[in-house]
């Protein structure tokens, strides 16, 4: 990406890594339930990473996908 787009200040790069930091742990929870059933993990887990996690439906789903 260049720079010319995207030049984020020392804040906004903290608050990233931070989102991207917490999106691997919510991968890893997936994954730890050893499952790779999408339906099963949404329609068991879904509430509980909702709970878990300060994330919007569409990147808990992304999260679950990759797991």
């Amino acid at each position: 990406m260049s720079e010319r787009f995207f030049k984020p200040n020392k804040r906004k790069v903290l608050a990233l890594n931070r989102t991207l930091g917490e999106y691997f742990r919510l991968v890893k929870w997936y994954l730890s339930l050893n499952s790779t059933s999408k339906t099963f993990l949404h329609e068991n887990y879904y509430e509980k990473a909702k709970e878990l996690f300060n994330f919007n439906t569409a990147l808990i789903q992304t999260a679950r996908d990759e797991a």
